[in-house]
């Protein structure tokens, strides 16, 4: 059988990399982009040398591939001292700007170390087992691909895209490690990491766009979000939609030629992009990016149809394993409820409608988060996530997130959160005596979902503290919740158990307050004092006329041991 003699598209350097190759002439894209040779002298792997019975050609066929590695090597010495010499030389020009900006990229260049790989595979494993595995921004196989052959390269030779990659997955595995809170820790700051994938955004945002630099991106947009100003973060979502769109990610069209693991990747990385975006959105009362009539993909499936790779990436099963899930999706369908509730509350378009086109659009919103709720297994509820996922503490800190959107967007359709000024007014009036409490529909199921959710996040926020911000507003809008119900109701079953509740989150509130003083927080404040001081006013009067004046004396001496 004679050997395959047909030319080999890929370059060495493609060939022995093992990366897609374009064949340009003279050089290819990733020559160029390392600065090497593109040369095709390596051997195809399907090519076998014919058995040689003529000894001197054996021997004059090694003496050319020693030729051959001589030549790499003086060819790589020449590589370096060119290099080395580019670094020490500082020749005169006249563009001084373009000189630093140069400099500076060279610097960031040479820096573009990890730490200890051992370290690093430690922290990946804890980011694939928990945030990947409820948000699967990376394919697992490729993220350790991608690390193996960093680590394979010294830090001036590295992708900086790919080192922006790998910071911004360390980052968010930190965030999953709460022993990593406390001082001395070796495994860095969150803080740093981000910092580190920051410094080369000007690669990330214009070198050639490919699926690692919108990754990239989301991943730091997804860290972003979780500060107290949400402006970063909806930069650097708007720049991973818009590199999304260039290479048509919204689209089937475009991913129709992948295999299935890989267009099941795109689709992925595209709904974690929109998750980030109507989130955003929603918070800082600006328009999403994507339009959702101009997406042509399916949501993700529950069970995926792709036997190969993480294809159960997004599901969760209670500890017990009777009851499954799929996370990833019931963001994705939140998230474009989030989008109706934008359009409805905020946006231009909304303020043209009749008053009758707005009741109807509410009402609908109002039902699909209802049959949103409900296809929410009740062991994944605010009541019982934490006790149903406790093999997994961090599942517990997602699925606060997950409520956390939930309860804020029911609040905010119904008008019945902290920030919204009428309903907040109307609460004080009412405290002091004043009007009537004008409740929500359904507002019984309100309350419990409030209560449910506060209870959660005393749990889970003082453990995995980057969720304060995120959960902060809601948390505080169900302490407002809980204030009105007990002024309202002072008879219920529940009251002094809400009112513990109550109590605390308005401790937390107050330290919330001193962080971030504004005239509207401590406004907020006041009025929610004076609302907690009348009800606990009423109920002492309600509990003075129904037992007498002398129930307190008889309450504290049944306390006595007899």
């Amino acid at each position: 059988m004679q050997s395959n003699n047909r030319p080999r598209k890929a370059c060495d350097l493609c060939y022995t990399r093992k990366i897609k190759c374009d064949g340009l002439q003279p050089k290819c894209s990733n020559c160029v982009n390392y600065k090497a040779n593109c040369t095709h002298t390596a051997r195809s792997r399907k090519w076998k040398p014919k058995v040689l019975h003529d000894e001197p050609q054996k021997e004059d066929e090694i003496r050319n591939l020693q030729a051959q590695m001589q030549e790499l090597q003086q060819q790589l010495a020449q590589y370096k001292q060119a290099t080395e010499i580019a670094l020490v030389a500082s020749a005169p020009s006249p563009q001084a700007d373009f000189k630093d900006d140069l400099a500076q990229v060279r610097k960031i260049r040479h820096s573009l170390k990890l730490p200890p790989l051992q370290q690093t595979m430690h922290m990946i494993g804890i980011y694939l087992n928990t945030v990947n595995s409820l948000l699967p921004l990376f394919h697992s196989d490729t993220l350790l691909r991608l690390v193996g052959e960093t680590y394979a390269l010294e830090p001036k030779q590295r992708d900086p895209v790919v080192w922006a990659a790998i910071n911004v997955v360390l980052a968010m595995a930190l965030q999953q490690m709460p022993e990593s809170n406390s001082i001395g820790t070796p495994y860095g700051t969150t803080e740093s990491y981000l910092s580190h994938a920051q410094s080369v955004l000007w690669a990330i945002t214009l070198s050639q766009t490919q699926l690692i630099n919108i990754q990239t991106l989301i991943g730091m947009a997804m860290l972003l979000q979780t500060g107290h100003d949400s402006t970063p973060a909806l930069v650097i979502i708007s720049t991973a939609m818009r590199l999304i769109h260039k290479i048509g990610l919204h689209n089937r069209a475009y991913s129709a030629h992948l295999d299935p693991v890989e267009r099941q990747q795109h689709a992925r990385v595209f709904w974690l992009a929109y998750i980030v975006d109507k989130d955003l959105s929603l918070r800082a009362q600006q328009p999403s990016i994507q339009i959702d009539e101009d997406i042509d993909l399916d949501f993700p499936m529950s069970f995926s149809t792709v036997n190969n790779g993480d294809s159960s990436a997004g599901v969760v099963t209670s500890i017990d394993g009777s009851t499954t899930m799929d996370y990833f999706l019931a963001r994705v369908q939140l998230a474009s409820i989030q989008g109706d509730i934008y359009d409805h509350l905020y946006s231009t378009r909304a303020w043209k409608r009749t008053p009758e086109e707005r009741r109807l659009k509410r009402e609908n919103i109002v039902l699909a988060l209802n049959n949103w709720k409900a296809s929410v297994p009740s062991d994944f509820g605010a009541a019982d996530v934490i006790t149903t996922t406790s093999n997994n503490p961090s599942v517990g800190a997602f699925f606060c997130i997950l409520h956390t959107n939930s309860l804020l967007s029911l609040m905010l359709i119904t008008r019945a959160h902290a920030w919204d000024e009428q309903w907040v007014g109307v609460l004080r009036d009412h405290g002091r005596g004043v009007g009537t409490l004008q409740l929500p529909s359904d507002w019984n199921s309100l309350v419990g979902q409030a209560r449910d959710f506060m209870i959660l996040f005393e749990y889970v926020v003082p453990r995995y503290c980057w969720l304060k911000w995120v959960s902060t507003c809601t948390y505080i809008s169900s302490m407002v919740l809980l204030t009105a119900n007990n002024l309202h109701d002072l008879q219920h079953a529940g009251f002094e158990r809400d009112s513990n509740l109550i109590e605390r989150a308005l401790a937390w509130f107050g330290e919330v307050a001193k962080e971030l003083p504004s005239r509207k927080t401590e406004v907020l404040e006041n009025i929610c004092v004076e609302a907690v001081q009348a009800m606990k006013t009423r109920r002492a009067h309600e509990i003075d006329v129904k037992f007498g004046g002398d129930w307190l004396i008889g309450f504290l001496n049944s306390l006595e041991p007899s």
